[in-house]
C-alpha cells in the first residue's frame, strides 16, 4: 500500500477476513464508529512509536462528527503511517472519501458455519428485487421476518438497505423522478442507521411505502 488512506466499502462481517489479509499493526470493529472513537484514532496516530503503522478501522456505522475529526488526520498523517476503514457503502461523506482511495478487495474466503448463518449481501439482492414487486402486505411480513432474530440486526438492515439501493440503480430507477426520490430516502434511511438507537422498524416501513412507486 502506497497511499496514506484507503476505504472499503463492505459488511464488518467481513472484519476478520481483511484484518488476516493486512495484518494491520492496530485493528479494532465498532458497531457505531463516533466523535470519541475518532479522538481516540487520531491520539493514536499521533504517537511516535506508532508511526509507519498500518490502523485498520472497521464500522457498521460513522457519524458525520466523527468523519469531520478524521479530515484533518488523513490530511496530515504521519509519514509511512496508513489508514484503511472498512464501512458500508454510501457511509462516507464526500470530502472524507475523496482524501482516500478504494482498496483493492482480495479474494476472501466465504465462511462456512454450521447452522444458522445470517444473510449476506449478495443474499439481500435477490431479496431487494423481490421486495420491490411485492405488495405492501407482503413488503411488511419481509420486514417482520427481517427483525425476528435480534443477533446482527442492524448489519442486516444496513445490507438489506444497501441491496435496494443497488436494486434501483440496475432497474435505472435513477432515470424517472419517483426513482431519484427513492434513492435520496434510501440515502436517509441509512444515515438515520448510524444513530445509536434507530428505529428499525420504523425505518423499513417508511421505505416500503416510499417505494411502491418503483
Amino acid at each position: 500500500m502506497r497511499h496514506h488512506a484507503y476505504y472499503i466499502e463492505g459488511s464488518l462481517s467481513q472484519f476478520d477476513e481483511y484484518k488476516t489479509h493486512l495484518r494491520p499493526f492496530w485493528a479494532r470493529e465498532y458497531e457505531r464508529f463516533g466523535v470519541d472513537e475518532a479522538r481516540e484514532l487520531i491520539a493514536l496516530a499521533s504517537l511516535k512509536n506508532f508511526a509507519a503503522a498500518t490502523f485498520f478501522i472497521g464500522a457498521s456505522s460513522v457519524t458525520g462528527e466523527a468523519q469531520q475529526a478524521l479530515l484533518k488526520l488523513l490530511e496530515e498523517p504521519q509519514e509511512g503511517t496508513t489508514f484503511v476503514f472498512l464501512v458500508p457503502h454510501g457511509a462516507l461523506i464526500a470530502t472524507l472519501k475523496s482524501r482516500m482511495l478504494e482498496y483493492e478487495k482480495p479474494r476472501l474466503a466465504q465462511k462456512k458455519v454450521l447452522g444458522s448463518t445470517p444473510p449476506q449481501p449478495d443474499h439481500f439482492s435477490a431479496q431487494a428485487a423481490a421486495f420491490l414487486r411485492a405488495s405492501g402486505k407482503e413488503r411488511s411480513e419481509f420486514i417482520t421476518k427481517l427483525l425476528k432474530d435480534e443477533e446482527g440486526v442492524k448489519e442486516r438492515v444496513r445490507d438489506f438497505v444497501n441491496a435496494l439501493e443497488a436494486e434501483c440503480v440496475a432497474q435505472k430507477a435513477v432515470q424517472k423522478p419517483e426513482g431519484r426520490q427513492a434513492l435520496q430516502d434510501i440515502a436517509m434511511v441509512r444515515g438515520y442507521l448510524a444513530d445509536r438507537s434507530p428505529s428499525l422498524k420504523m425505518l423499513l416501513e417508511h421505505l416500503a411505502l416510499c417505494l411502491l412507486k418503483i
